[in-house]
């Protein structure tokens, strides 16, 4: 508060704090992050999409082995009907010779048998020997009916434990019902299938029939199950194949990317579904890896902007103070121009009060003001080291004019040229004899008179020609008196050279070069 006072100057509370940076590593983070976000979705969506192929294509595989199963089944089905060939189904040693000769090998763990139109088994190849009657098993009935060929659905013929699901072909034509040809296929077939896909411990491979009961799984449900309920059953009526993101698995609970492909010739359906926890798993595993190199750098980032920020707050706290300083001392250096005007002020006042020559009292004068415009333009414009000279030699000339108050047309022709301090003194104190000479020998008694002044640069040598249209100089004023010997003085202190001569009046010529020299010899 104390410097407040003496210099006059409001010193700023606090620094205006930098905050383009923070600003920017804002913006390059919320870019980076925005990014970021797109790529994880991006990503999330592309793991999503490989799932969803996956799983078309893994259904398309078990659609294929189905398809491979059904053809050998339904082959050696028509060869049994072909081997029983009309005769009464028994249990006779011929008809079951017949029969293993027609079957020949089936796929490991698929069994055949032979039912009589009441229901009763006649022949099975299973290992157990025992001989049910089927006569109230649905699939039974629906082949007595008329039907050609069915499936069971899955547990329908459990035996021993072991789940499975039958084929079944009707034997006779028309009203003639013989019985029921049938192969069991147990559902630890799929088992051996799914372990070479690969598809993840909670991912299922399925079969149903186009009905939408179960007819095989992996791993195997515990009881039947009827699909036809589910939200993407309603997908299989209208295309051949596809997919769905089923939430919650009518079976098991496990949210699944349910596909399914149908499958050839066949009423049934392949369906892979695999567990949508699975598939993301890669997407989190990546996510981890990236986040591990990303976030440190986000970090760095981060760190780095706020150290650019501490470096540009401290710079910019040192400019400050630095700008405080300066404008500290340029208000010194105008308070000293200006008290140094006041002090020639008063010097002049002095002048005009003492008893001297009224001719003598008014040169003084003007050499005084002179003098003190120079001060004025500094501290009027605040430029302390140059000094504009048109506008400072236009207020000397026009002063001096208004002081003489003649007819005289001023025809002034200044180029806007600075001059170091040190210069602009002399120059104008060179100004003011010329053009107060002119006013006082060239224009006395006259109506009228004209009045030039050009100030100029050329070839690095500054210019300054006055021209009046008096009679002229005489030879012997030229060196005499105490304006020429001011003048010369002067001259010599700007390092430059004058000349006087007569063209239609008094043509004063001073060249000054405006080099580094020029202000060394000042």
């Amino acid at each position: 508060m104390r410097n407040e006072r003496l210099t006059g100057l409001m010193r700023p509370h606090g620094s205006a704090r930098p905050t383009l940076p923070l600003w920017l590593a804002g913006v390059l983070t919320a870019v980076v992050l925005g990014f970021g976000a797109l790529t994880v979705y991006e990503n999330y969506n592309n793991a999503l999409r490989e799932g969803e192929a996956r799983a078309v294509s893994s259904a398309h595989v078990v659609a294929a082995h189905m398809e491979w199963m059904m053809e050998a089944s339904d082959l050696a089905l028509r060869r049994i009907e072909a081997a029983i060939s009309g005769r009464p189904i028994d249990s006779s040693t011929e008809l079951i010779l017949d029969l293993e000769r027609a079957v020949g090998e089936l796929p490991v763990g698929f069994e055949y048998a032979i039912l009589d139109q009441d229901g009763q088994t006649r022949f099975s190849s299973a290992p157990d020997n025992t001989l049910p009657n089927h006569a109230e098993r649905a699939y039974f009935k629906r082949l007595k009916e008329g039907e050609a060929l069915t499936f069971s659905r899955l547990l329908d013929n459990e035996q021993a434990g072991k789940p499975a699901f039958i084929i079944a072909r009707r034997i006779g034509s028309g009203s003639d019902f013989l019985g029921v040809a049938s192969i069991t296929i147990p559902n630890d077939n799929l088992d051996r299938f799914w372990s070479s896909m690969n598809l993840g411990p909670n991912s299922t491979i399925s079969v149903i029939r186009d009905d939408g009961w179960l007819v095989a799984r992996r791993p195997l449900a515990l009881k039947p199950i009827n699909l036809s309920t589910t939200e993407w059953y309603p997908l299989t009526r209208e295309k051949a194949s596809g997919f769905h993101h089923n939430p919650v698995s009518q079976i098991d609970g496990f949210a699944r990317i349910v596909a399914f492909w149908k499958v050839q010739d066949w009423p049934l359906i392949a369906l892979a579904a695999i567990e949508r926890q699975e598939v993301l798993d890669q997407f989190w595993r990546n996510l981890f890896g990236d986040a591990l190199f990303v976030v440190p750098m986000m970090a760095i980032l981060v760190g780095a902007s706020f150290w650019i920020y501490a470096l540009l707050y401290r710079t910019a706290a040192r400019n400050e103070q630095l700008e405080q300083a300066a404008e500290r001392n340029r208000f010194l250096l105008r308070e000293i121009h200006h008290r140094v005007k006041n002090n020639l002020q008063a010097v002049l006042a002095l002048v005009r009060l003492q008893r001297l020559p009224q001719e003598v009292r008014d040169d003084m004068a003007r050499r005084i003001s002179a003098m003190i415009a120079v001060h004025e333009q500094i501290y009027n414009t605040d430029q302390f080291e140059e000094i504009e000279v048109a506008p400072y030699a236009t207020r000397l000339i026009s002063d001096i004019a208004s002081g003489y108050d003649m007819p005289v047309k001023l025809d002034l022709d200044l180029a806007p040229i600075a001059l170091d301090r040190d210069l602009a003194l002399p120059l104008g104190m060179i100004i003011n004899e010329v053009v107060s000479n002119a006013f006082k020998y060239a224009f006395a008694g006259r109506s009228e008179g004209k009045l030039s002044v050009r100030l100029f640069q050329d070839a690095g040598m500054l210019k300054l020609v006055i021209r009046d249209d008096g009679p002229g100089i005489a030879e012997d004023a030229r060196t005499t008196g105490m304006g020429t010997k001011l003048i010369s003085s002067f001259v010599r202190q700007l390092g430059g050279q004058s000349e006087i001569h007569n063209d239609r009046g008094a043509v004063f010529t001073l060249t000054v070069p405006t080099t580094e020299e020029a202000a060394e010899a000042a």
